[in-house]
């Protein structure tokens, strides 16, 4: 007697409510056996069976996945078109703007997606069927919209500020074509990740519930429960959006001081000026123990100093260095941190306008990071 996928049949287990699961499932059994396996073949009707739960899917979960797509679509527009000195037309706007546009958001919207699965299924595994599925189709028109985007948006970025900046601070020597592309593969394969685990956190909450604290709370308090979830939930996808963008610089000062050295980065040059900021927490002390300029196209140092002595200090809010066209003091006091040049010998250097250059900082362990910029 032939069955139909197994995967499929959880799937359709999960996505149905308790007063439809025996009765829909039935129906599907039955046409499946007795009619589309001996007219068509057990592989064609494994198909229309697949075909079948993906409609259900698609029925009841629609608008988690449009709403998800539209959020990284505008974001992404936003992101990509910007104003002719590289900033975003979001800066300035009000912090709830992120609450719909962050990419963090779409985190949140797994969550919801987990909340209401589980409540309109009646059980953990709807919720989980529903996260895992909103992910995973999201993450394949996050794709098929990167490839159909790739040609015009390239062409746009390539006469904007702040895509010619990213470019020159990347430690690689490729075309900006070519660092584009690689750069839309890699957040791809970060957005997947992170979808994954999302629905795999958040799917363990909901199983966590589902069989440890749901049985416990009896009928009145399993629908209490589920509308409880579902307001977090939310809230949830509310709070992510309004706090998602601060987590992101102490993760990434977490991240570089696991792996990566001192925590950099730069402002668009403008008026002949660029600031590095090697502190991106604006309180945590970096670990600096030497810096260097040098012309990117002839590798000559025009900039070397080390710190004497060696201290962890906040200095210019927490530590922000400004180099400008023109001279620049060679040896200066970041706080109570002295730093003396090694290169030049001359109390000032110069940066020229139009020059490439290359600013490298290392911490105590010798580890470095990089940035191209050019005033």
């Amino acid at each position: 007697m032939p069955y139909p996928p197994e995967l499929a049949e959880w799937i359709l287990g999960a996505l149905l409510p308790l007063d439809m699961r025996e009765t829909v499932s039935g129906d599907l059994l039955e046409e499946y056996r007795e009619s589309r396996v001996p007219a068509v073949g057990e592989f064609r009707a494994d198909l229309w069976y697949w075909r079948q739960v993906g409609g259900m899917w698609l029925r009841a979960y629609w608008w988690l996945v449009v709403s998800a797509v539209f959020l990284h679509v505008v974001y992404d527009v936003f992101n990509t078109f910007r104003a002719s000195s590289g900033a975003s037309y979001l800066d300035g706007r009000p912090t709830i703007v992120y609450a719909v546009l962050s990419p963090v958001g779409l985190v949140g919207l797994v969550g919801l997606a987990t909340a209401y699965g589980s409540r309109r299924a009646g059980r953990w595994q709807g919720g989980f069927a529903a996260a895992l599925g909103v992910s995973a189709i999201v993450w394949l028109l996050m794709a098929a919209w990167r490839s159909a985007t790739f040609q015009p948006f390239t062409l746009a970025q390539q006469a904007n500020p702040y895509w010619i900046q990213a470019w020159q601070s990347s430690p690689s020597n490729e075309t900006f074509q070519h660092w584009m592309y690689w750069d839309g593969v890699g957040a791809l394969i970060s957005a997947g990740i992170v979808l994954l685990v999302a629905s795999c956190v958040f799917g363990g909450i909901a199983a966590l519930c589902g069989e440890v604290i749901v049985p416990l709370a009896g009928p009145r308090g399993r629908r209490l429960i589920g509308r409880v979830s579902l307001c977090l939930a939310a809230l949830l996808l509310v709070v992510v959006g309004l706090t998602g963008p601060r987590p992101v610089p102490p993760a990434e000062v977490a991240l570089w001081a696991a792996t990566g050295g001192p925590p950099l980065d730069f402002d668009a040059p403008h008026d002949g000026r660029v600031v590095a900021h090697l502190d991106l927490m604006r309180g945590l002390p970096p670990d600096i123990a030497r810096i260097r300029v040098s012309e990117s196209a002839t590798g000559a140092t025009v900039w070397d100093v080390t710190p004497s002595p060696a201290l962890r200090v906040c200095w210019n809010g927490c530590w922000n260095l400004t180099l400008s066209a023109g001279p620049n003091p060679a040896s200066f006091a970041a706080g109570r941190q002295k730093f003396k040049a090694v290169v030049p010998s001359t109390p000032t250097f110069s940066l020229t306008r139009g020059t490439a250059y290359l600013f490298e900082v290392w911490d105590s362990k010798q580890r470095v990071q990089r940035h191209r910029f050019t005033l």
